[in-house]
């Protein structure tokens, strides 16, 4: 039988098997119909020795961008797109923070009439539905509002929507008793809640993960923590390592029976909109200060604050994004992505203004990073287990049964890279931000080759 395509003589790796050895893969109509130790014919034959054939990556937590020109009256994730599948993903999960694009159904159709290069599902945002009913950021919601939000969000789950994402620290006005609320949605549903928690300050970082787990055990739905180590860092006041009591923390809830797992990005930099409540209380607590804030979007982009140009930034009405460097502690990070309940995300959000490309550089290069530095230097784990943190945990969250993994009957979203070579080229710039890495040779969704180097 010659199938549409073989990969011929590839290193295989997939973490569901913990298979790990060279094969020969064949696609048939956008399925993966073989794997063989022995010899495959095809009507396209892509030579793989020397190189590693992965499940495609699953990116599940990055944002919305603004594309110039949209008329379908949402914010399509063009460029995002665009930049992670030249990095390896086949698919990346919008809507995070609590922010999304709303109604879900009709983001669901513009993004398939956009006809972007990847998979983009989102959540819904709480701080979106708390949007439709006129409940501001700072604002607690009355029982009769939060009986609303749950109608809101049970709707936009039955439209499609993956699960519920809330931004703790973005919305300070959000109880526990809406939290728990929304959590009890995401439980009926069979879906999952995501949380950016309340404070990312190392005296109270344990304090707002508390929280979050005990709406997990309480209303037994599913839980993703984001970028778990940009939010649980340094030490409390006792000078014990706030990572490390957050391992102990989720492992104990794991044991018993809660479902929880967490995301972080490959940097140790910050991105957030400089108006948002994170610097309400300035820099108390941070790592950095506003010096160390790098403008990233607006006529401003490229330069670094001073505290005065921070102020003026707050002041004006529209909001400013920015890197914040120095923001977390490298051991911590290190820490975190051995903890085996952990993935690899990007936070991604890009933008295109004026000609030029604008944002953070783990949009163009999360998961290269992580395999570079994480993975081939540092040698955290072997490269199983990170490619097991780019694919099999997400797909498992997102219950995707047929993604994530290299096996007969899945779907064949698949990436071919070269694993001695791949390297991040982008950097912290205007354009620059988004320059594509080396290293990924093919990318494959749904047999289809979308992206070759």
């Amino acid at each position: 039988m010659a199938y549409d395509t073989v990969i011929t003589g590839a290193r295989v790796i997939d973490p569901e098997s913990g298979t790990d050895e060279i094969l020969h893969l064949g696609i048939e109509n956008g399925v993966i119909a073989a794997l063989s130790r022995n010899s495959l014919s095809g009507k396209n034959e892509i030579d793989g020795q020397g190189l590693i054939l992965a499940p495609g990556f699953i990116d599940i937590h990055t944002h919305e961008d603004t594309t110039e020109g949209e008329k379908a009256g949402f914010r399509i994730p063009r460029q995002t797109a665009a930049c992670a599948l030249r990095t390896g993903n086949t698919i990346i999960l919008g809507g995070n923070c609590g922010g999304s694009n709303y109604p879900i159904s009709g983001y669901l159709g513009a993004v398939k009439k956009a006809s972007l290069p990847i998979n983009c599902p989102t959540l819904i945002g709480n701080i979106t539905l708390r949007k439709q009913i006129g409940v501001g950021n700072y604002d607690a919601a009355s029982p009769a509002r939060i009986a609303r939000l749950k109608d809101l969000a049970a709707a936009a789950l039955d439209e499609g929507a993956a699960g519920i994402s809330f931004g703790l620290q973005y919305a300070p006005g959000t109880g526990f008793d809406e939290l728990l609320a929304l959590a009890h949605v995401a439980a009926e549903k069979n879906k999952f809640f995501a949380v950016h928690i309340r404070y990312d300050t190392p005296l109270k970082a344990v304090l707002a993960l508390e929280e979050v787990i005990a709406a997990a055990k309480i209303s037994g739905a599913s839980l993703q923590i984001s970028h778990l180590a940009a939010n649980v860092y340094g030490k409390d006041s006792s000078g014990n390592r706030n990572i490390l009591i957050a391992a102990d923390m989720i492992q104990a809830a794991r044991q018993g029976g809660a479902d929880i797992t967490a995301d972080l990005y490959p940097y140790d930099t910050w991105a957030t909109g400089i108006k948002s409540a994170v610097f309400d209380h300035g820099f108390d607590g941070f790592n950095f200060n506003a010096g160390d804030l790098e403008i990233l979007s607006g006529e401003r982009a490229g330069q670094y604050c001073t505290q005065e140009l921070f102020e003026q930034l707050r002041s004006i009405e529209e909001d400013t994004s920015v890197a914040c460097h120095n923001a977390i502690p490298m051991e911590d990070m290190e820490t975190a992505y051995t903890l085996g309940f952990t993935c690899v995300a990007s936070d991604a959000v890009i933008s295109v203004g004026g000609g030029h490309i604008k944002g953070h550089p783990r949009s163009s290069s999360s998961p290269v990073r992580f395999l570079r530095e994480f993975v081939r230097e540092k040698k955290l784990f072997p490269l199983l287990e990170g490619i097991r943190k780019l694919t099999l945990v997400p797909a498992q969250r997102l219950r995707l049964e047929k993604k994530g993994r290299i096996r007969e009957g899945c779907d064949a979203d698949l990436v071919l890279f070269d694993f001695k070579s791949i390297t991040d080229r982008a950097g912290f710039g205007v354009d620059i931000c988004a320059l594509p890495p080396e290293g990924i040779k093919y990318v494959f969704i749904s047999g289809k080759d979308l992206f070759s180097y």
